[in-house]
Formats: structure tokens, C-alpha cells, sequence
């Protein structure tokens, strides 16, 4: 399943497989370069049941200075960390909290996030408050989880389907 979905401050991207992200492709590419074995074996040891997700400042290269772009990366990755915990995950996106009624918790899923999530920080971000990052963060993440939760339900009434044909 992949999924794009942007606001005014971000763009958001996932996918339900694991790909290498670009930067660690790059030194997986170049078979001489001293960082390679690690990246390799940083990959090939990590789990793939977990969700892979990372913060892009791309859009903001060519606009704002190498400070400007990691305040706005950390206040982005800061703001998604914190969603992720009020809905009952820990940063790798693996169910914590089983039962929904405690206070604080706003998930309605039983299921680990998997998969591969990038975060865009556009322009906008930048000049926006971190409420506002934060509203709109938890916004893209519930629509996230809301996109799961339907295509989970989807695949769990396409397998009744096939159990109750295979049984005429």
C-alpha cells in the first residue's frame, strides 16, 4: 500500500514495504567507500517489522541556511515522536499501550506500524508555531492510521470471501 498525503507545512510519503532510503543507497552504491560495510550491515540487521520513517529537508535546500533546516527537521521528527506516543507507539511504531481506554491515548488500532514513512518539512513549516507543526503532524498521522485500519479491514473481508467460497 503506498500512501501520499501533504498539508501546507509537510508532504508525506508511505509505503508498507522497506525500501533503503536514498542517502544509505547512495553509500551501498559506492563499494569503496569506508562507510559501506556499516550501512550494509546497519540495514541488514534491522527489523523489518518495524516502521522505518525519517525527515526530509530537501524542499528548504535552496531557501534556508543548514541551521534553519535542522530546527525545522528536529521540531518535525520532535512533533512525530510525540504523536506517535499519544496514540500508543513507540518511536519504531510498535503498539505500547494494548488498551485504548487509557487516558492519554488516542489510537483505535491493535496493530504495529510497518513499512517506510518519509516527511517532507516544506517552506511554510518554518514560519509556522509548533502547535501548528504539531496539529498538523497529528493530522497526517491519523490519516496514516485511519488509511491502515481500512485497508486492514478490506484485506480481513477479502479472506472471509475466499474462506466462505472455498467452502460451497
Amino acid at each position: 500500500m503506498k500512501l501520499n498525503t501533504s498539508t501546507s507545512q509537510f508532504l508525506m510519503r508511505y509505503t508498507g514495504k522497506n525500501p533503503l532510503p536514498p542517502v544509505a543507497a547512495r553509500y551501498v552504491a559506492a563499494h569503496s567507500h569506508p562507510i559501506r560495510p556499516k550501512i550494509v550491515h546497519m540495514y541488514a540487521n534491522r527489523d523489518p517489522n518495524t516502521l522505518w520513517w525519517r525527515v526530509s529537508v530537501n524542499p528548504l535546500q535552496s531557501s534556508f541556511k543548514r541551521v534553519v533546516r535542522s530546527w525545522g527537521a528536529r521540531r518535525a521528527r520532535t512533533a512525530f515522536m510525540q504523536a506517535l506516543k499519544a496514540r500508543g507507539f513507540d518511536r519504531e511504531g510498535r503498539r505500547v499501550v494494548h488498551n485504548t481506554t487509557e487516558p492519554g491515548t488516542k489510537a483505535d488500532v491493535d496493530f504495529n506500524l510497518r513499512g517506510s514513512l518519509e516527511i517532507s518539512v516544506r517552506p511554510q513549516c518554518i514560519k509556522e508555531g509548533y502547535a501548528a507543526v504539531q496539529q498538523e503532524i497529528n493530522f497526517l498521522l491519523d490519516d496514516l492510521l485511519q488509511q491502515l485500519k481500512n485497508n486492514q479491514t478490506k484485506l480481513q473481508e477479502k479472506k472471509k470471501g475466499t474462506m466462505f467460497d472455498q467452502k460451497r
